[in-house]
């Protein structure tokens, strides 16, 4: 939450107030806020529900992609959605700074060289207001084609069933725009990294001229000059448009940043749907192969507990009649050895 001010921090604990009421966790979150800033956190607030995140559809499809088993699912599309808002509100802070250092620059006295200064100053503040523009014309294209697929994805599921929620790798789609609006990003922050630059010149040749002008009164009143080189002296232009550039940078670097992460997302969210279809294709077969080897084996099982159990006839003899056949048995194969015997010992004659 230690971000630099305007970055979105009553945003996000916003969001987190409605997400844990959402989940159960909360049934009343509270916000403190200094007095003075009541009115206008109440305002933010209600801005705040007009997010992506709080798009009915949007919550539609995360109910039944939590609902089929696929939380990690509705976890990568839900951040997704967070991180399209966060674009938009930086959007929207930038946009106010720079109303701001317009209005500071109106205010700047009037005179030759200062209005050479305004009229650069004005052109710097131009082409990034118009940047911001582009920039938020992007994101409202994604957030536009984030809500249609959203819907086509939630209209067929209602249809056809969960294997339409396969469908959010949809998402990926936006991609390319995601990438598009870093690029722009990324050319904004060179951008403003270049007139922060000349700015902070400019700033420093009004200031020495003023130093110089301070002195030249000085030796005029026989009085020493000023050393202000020991002396930090900020600038009227340091104030009312530097510092506002430097803030607007510092948010085109955030959104850098938003956007690298929603571009991981998107992938991560392409790569979840993949595993979990493969998952399910895997039991499917499991299913598939196992119901015909389960049939079999209860058939066996039946044939082998029904089977009736029969023995195979035997005749058993008992008391004098067994010893008397054993007996007649035993003078057989004596009868029959002693006749081997006496042909082996004939051949060996």
């Amino acid at each position: 939450m230690a971000h630099c001010v305007g970055a979105g921090k009553s945003f996000e604990m916003m969001v987190a107030c409605m997400e844990q009421k959402r989940l159960g966790l909360a049934n009343k979150t509270i916000m403190v806020v200094p007095k003075p800033l009541i009115g206008q956190t109440a305002s933010e607030f209600l801005e705040a529900g007009k997010t992506l995140t709080n798009e009915e559809v949007i919550r539609e499809l995360l109910e039944l992609l939590k609902k089929n088993a696929m939380k990690e699912q509705a976890n990568d599309v839900f951040e997704i959605c967070s991180y399209v808002d966060g674009l938009e509100k930086k959007i929207d802070s930038m946009t106010e700074e720079l109303t701001n250092m317009q209005n500071q620059i109106k205010e700047m006295q009037e005179d030759t060289l200062v209005n050479n200064a305004k009229k650069a100053l004005s052109e710097a503040q131009e082409r990034l207001n118009a940047r911001c523009e582009q920039i938020k014309s992007q994101v409202i294209e994604v957030k536009e084609q984030v809500k249609s697929t959203a819907k086509s994805i939630v209209d067929e599921a209602k249809a056809k069933g969960r294997s339409a929620l396969y469908r959010v790798s949809e998402f990926l789609g936006i991609k390319k725009r995601f990438l598009d609006i870093r690029e722009n990003v990324r050319g904004a922050i060179k951008t403003t990294d270049n007139d922060i630059a000349k700015t902070a010149l400019l700033a420093k040749g009004f200031r020495e001229a003023g130093q110089t002008v301070a002195n030249a009164f000085r030796t005029f009143a026989d009085k020493p000059e000023a050393d202000y080189s020991q002396k930090e002296q900020k600038h009227f232009i340091t104030k009312a448009v530097l510092a506002p550039m430097k803030v607007v940078k510092k948010m085109f670097v955030l959104m850098e940043l938003h956007l690298d992460a929603s571009i991981d997302k998107l992938d991560n969210l392409a790569m979840n749907v993949q595993i979990d279809k493969e998952k399910r294709i895997e039991n499917t077969k499991n299913l598939k192969q196992t119901e015909p080897e389960r049939a079999e084996a209860e058939r066996v099982e039946a044939e082998i507990v029904n089977s009736p159990m029969v023995a195979e006839p035997q005749e058993y003899q008992y008391n004098a009649d067994a010893f008397e056949a054993r007996g007649a048995d035993e003078v057989k194969q004596e009868a029959s050895h002693k006749e081997v015997s006496k042909v082996r010992e004939d051949k060996a004659r």
